[in-house]
C-alpha cells in the first residue's frame, strides 16, 4: 500500500538527519509517556540513526581512536557526520570520506577537537597526525579487503624463480599490498594498537641515512592477516618497482649500480616470496591499447 503521508514522512526524516527538523516534521510527532516535547523523540531517533551509520568506523579507525581516546574521537565522528552531505552506501565509502574530511579541516576545526599536545611528539604536528592515522587506518582495511592475485603457493613461486627462466618474469605484489612514506613509525603505531597499549606520544621515526622518515609495508598474508612493517632502503627500491613492469634482470641490473650483487638480489626476491610480500611472477605482458583496457 503506498502513503503519500508516509513518504514524506520519510524525506523529512532523512532531511533532518543533517539539517536540522522542519516544523512539518515536528507536528507530525505525538511524545509517548516520558517525552515532554516532540524533538525529544526526534533527536533519539536522529543519534541512533547517526551512530548506526558511524559505527563502522571505530572498526577502521583504529589507529586514530587509540590516539585521539572515546571522547574526542566520537565527537569528531559527530562533526563528521553533520558535515557528511548524505548516507554513503557502504563502510567502504564512508571511510573515504571520513579520510578527506580529516585532510580538510581548518584551524578553528582543528582547535575544537581539543587534543591534547602532549600527544604530539616535537615537529609533528596534528593535522599531520590526524592524516596519518586515517590514511594508515584506511590502508590497512583496503589491505584486508582487496581481492587477492594469489594464484600459486610459496613453494612453486621459490622453484619457478631457481629456474632460468625466470629472468624474464616480473614480479609483483598483491593487489592490497601498500607501500607509504611516513615520519610516524606506522609499525610501532599498530603494535601500541594491537597490544591495547596505554595512549601515549606517537612512536616516530628515528633518524637515518635518509632523514627522520622511511617506507613502511602494508600487506595481507594468505590467512588474510594485515602486516606493517619498516622496510630496508633495498627492500623499498625493490618493491617500488614490483609492479608488473620489471623483469627479474632489470631488478639485478639497476641495483648492480648501487653496489649489489646479483646473488644478493635473488636473495632479496627469494625472501620476499618466502614472507608472502611477492605473490606472483608475471610472464606475460599485456600492451593497453585503449582507456577501458586499463
Amino acid at each position: 500500500m503506498k502513503s503519500p503521508q508516509l513518504l514524506r514522512l520519510q524525506q523529512q526524516f532523512l532531511k533532518s538527519l543533517h539539517s536540522g527538523p522542519t516544523p512539518w516534521l515536528l507536528d507530525q510527532i505525538v511524545p509517548a509517556r516520558g517525552f515532554a516535547k516532540p524533538d525529544e523523540v526526534l533527536n533519539l531517533y536522529l543519534h541512533r540513526a547517526m551512530a548506526r551509520t558511524v559505527d563502522p568506523l571505530h572498526n577502521v579507525f583504529r589507529s586514530l581512536h587509540w590516539l585521539l581516546g572515546d571522547e574526542v574521537f566520537d565527537g569528531l565522528l559527530e562533526r563528521f557526520y553533520a558535515f557528511s552531505p548524505g548516507e554513503p552506501l557502504n563502510a567502504q565509502l564512508l571511510a573515504s570520506e571520513f579520510a578527506g574530511y580529516l585532510s580538510r579541516l581548518d584551524g578553528a576545526a582543528l582547535a575544537a577537537l581539543k587534543v591534547d599536545p602532549a600527544l604530539l611528539p616535537e615537529g609533528l604536528t596534528l593535522p599531520q597526525a590526524l592524516v596519518a592515522g586515517a590514511m594508515f587506518d584506511w590502508r590497512c582495511m583496503w589491505t584486508s579487503q582487496a581481492n587477492s592475485r594469489r594464484s600459486e603457493t610459496v613453494d612453486a613461486l621459490l622453484h619457478r624463480l631457481h629456474h632460468r627462466c625466470s629472468c624474464w618474469s616480473r614480479p609483483r605484489l598483491d593487489r592490497g599490498t601498500r607501500l607509504c612514506d611516513s615520519g610516524v613509525d606506522l609499525a610501532g603505531w599498530r603494535e601500541l594498537v594491537e597490544t591495547k597499549a596505554p595512549r601515549q606520544p606517537l612512536p616516530m621515526v628515528q633518524s637515518g641515512c635518509d632523514g627522520s622518515v622511511a617506507t613502511f609495508l602494508i600487506h595481507s598474508t594468505q590467512d588474510h592477516e594485515v602486516r606493517v612493517r619498516r622496510l630496508a632502503a633495498d627492500e623499498a627500491r625493490l618493491l617500488n618497482h614490483c609492479d608488473g613492469t620489471h623483469t627479474v634482470t632489470s631488478l639485478i641490473h639497476e641495483a648492480s649500480f648501487r653496489g649489489q650483487s646479483a646473488e644478493a638480489t635473488m636473495g632479496l626476491l627469494r625472501r620476499l616470496v618466502e614472507e608472502d610480500v611477492i605473490v606472483e611472477l608475471q610472464e606475460q605482458f599485456k600492451v593497453v591499447t585503449s582507456p577501458t583496457e586499463l
